[in-house]
């Protein structure tokens, strides 16, 4: 969770009191020495309203359940990366990962289980991602990571370290626990968030019929 309420609320706060004072000490002579109780209350209640703004913030832009970034966080944010990318005549990756099997994890285990499950699973990709990297749930059991100034080849690094990791959170859950990937690159195969979502989700799908055809671990196409 940033700060930015808190830091914000007690700069415009404190800087308040410091003008408040010296107006008080040139205009009515009133000490400077002077312990500032009303100053201390009021930087507490600017800490705590700034504190109640990050929270709300932080609720806004995060899914319920996991904690990753939501849909509406990455549609907001989406324009400002991409014209960073286009500013630094770089590159833009993305990953769609979707778990497989999720619907019979629920059945077979409960559906607060798979909560956990989409918890934990979750938790392991923020784990994994390289600093300046996203990742939101994108619906169900659907999660996107977004990784600035990263190549097809740089994210699918990442992925398969995670795909690795995966395993031992397996086994401690004592489920198996795997995901189909799909992946698209700005502006290699698209130039929109829009468009670059379509194509890692069929590219995802094609994966995915490949996987349930062959009955084997496939991971990329």
């Amino acid at each position: 969770m940033k700060y930015t309420g808190r830091i914000t609320g007690l700069t415009i706060m404190l800087t308040a009191i410091i003008v408040v004072r010296l107006y008080a000490y040139i205009n009515l002579g009133y000490p400077l020495t002077a312990y500032p109780i009303v100053g201390v209350m009021f930087l507490i209640i600017a800490f705590m309203a700034g504190k109640q703004y990050d929270i709300v913030k932080f609720f806004s832009e995060r899914d319920d359940l996991t904690e990753c970034y939501n849909r509406g966080f990455v549609n907001a944010i989406f324009p400002t990366l991409l014209a960073k990318t286009n500013k630094n005549n770089d590159e833009l990756s993305l990953a769609i990962l979707d778990c497989d099997n999720f619907k019979t994890i629920n059945d077979t285990y409960g559906h607060r289980q798979g909560d956990l499950v989409l918890q934990e699973f979750s938790a392991l990709l923020l784990k994994n991602i390289n600093k300046g990297d996203f990742v939101a749930r994108w619906g169900g059991d659907e999660f996107i990571i977004i990784a600035p100034h990263t190549n097809i080849v740089e994210i699918s690094l990442i992925v398969d370290e995670i795909e690795d990791k995966l395993q031992a959170l397996s086994k401690k859950m004592k489920i198996r626990i795997s995901f189909t990937v799909g992946f698209a690159t700005y502006p290699t195969d698209a130039r929109n968030i829009d468009d670059l979502i379509s194509i890692a989700d069929q590219n995802m799908y094609v994966l995915k019929k490949k996987k349930i055809k062959q009955g084997n671990c496939l991971r990329y196409v």
